[in-house]
């Protein structure tokens, strides 16, 4: 095995053996953001309630679809959208950010990328407790396939982790890639079944099956409402994380080393 290669999976096994650490680090994060917070990050549910309440009422009309459909489908999709935007819109810059630490001490550089993963993964928690309240509201109880979203989101989280190590470092080479990923984060929501159903436009149609997101979105949204996630989200969802951790980590591999004097 080429040592460049062996090194970065000996980074991937020892980050993991630092879960504890990334988690402290993340929980820590949240803490000074809100430090003088009464509510800290549930501010940012009761943001994102009010945009989906208000969002939801309009566009059931507009798309002349009953609420007890459409609110749910539009609060569990916006949930797990906001944990993939924020995910990937933080994810050019996760190296920069962090140009103090690397810059004065040795340290695996894949800690950032759980850390910020791990952050963003406790406030989509926070915000999981709307989904609850929407779920109790609609009579949308529980059952044995909502067990199903433990599996997708873990697949969901898996993607999230080599995007951002990506990303990261693309970015970190090339500064121009932070705004660019601002603009595809923006235009991926409005061509993302998360504001409208994929019924709407036809499951066959080019911008549900060639959209990553809505594939992410089937497997983590579809358990929740009580339905069965499609086979072909699990495979593709699968298929894209196996190419993806392969891609990145050689990227990692040979490009480790070059980071600390990019940023």
């Amino acid at each position: 095995m080429n040592n460049r290669v062996k090194l970065a999976l000996e980074d991937v096994v020892d980050v993991i053996k630092s879960s504890r650490l990334c988690m402290f680090l993340a929980w820590f994060d949240i803490r000074i953001r809100y430090r003088r917070s009464k509510i800290g990050p549930f501010w940012i549910t009761i943001s994102m309630a009010i945009f989906i309440i208000a969002l939801g009422v309009v566009y059931s009309k507009l798309f002349n679809m009953a609420p007890d459909e459409y609110l749910p489908n539009l609060a569990a999709g916006y949930l797990f959208w906001t944990l993939i935007a924020a995910t990937i819109s933080e994810a050019p810059t996760i190296f920069i950010d962090n140009a103090a630490y690397l810059k004065d001490m040795k340290i695996n550089l894949l800690v950032f990328v759980f850390r910020a993963l791990a952050r963003n993964t406790i406030i989509f928690l926070h915000n999981a407790l709307f989904i609850m309240f929407v779920c109790f509201y609609f009579k949308i109880w529980p059952q044995l396939q909502t067990l199903l979203v433990i599996p997708g989101l873990f697949l969901v989280l898996l993607n999230l982790f080599w995007i951002t190590l990506f990303f990261g470092i693309v970015g970190a080479r090339y500064r121009d890639l932070a705004p660019i990923i601002q603009s595809m984060v923006q235009v991926l929501f409005f061509v993302s079944p998360i504001t409208w159903l994929p019924k709407l436009v036809g499951e066959d149609s080019w911008v549900v099956m060639f959209n990553p997101i809505a594939y992410f979105l089937d497997l983590t949204r579809a358990p929740i409402l009580n339905q069965t996630p499609a086979l072909s989200s699990w495979l593709i969802t699968a298929g894209i994380s196996i190419i993806g951790f392969a891609v990145s980590l050689l990227l990692y591999a040979y490009k480790r080393d070059r980071i600390v004097y990019w940023i």
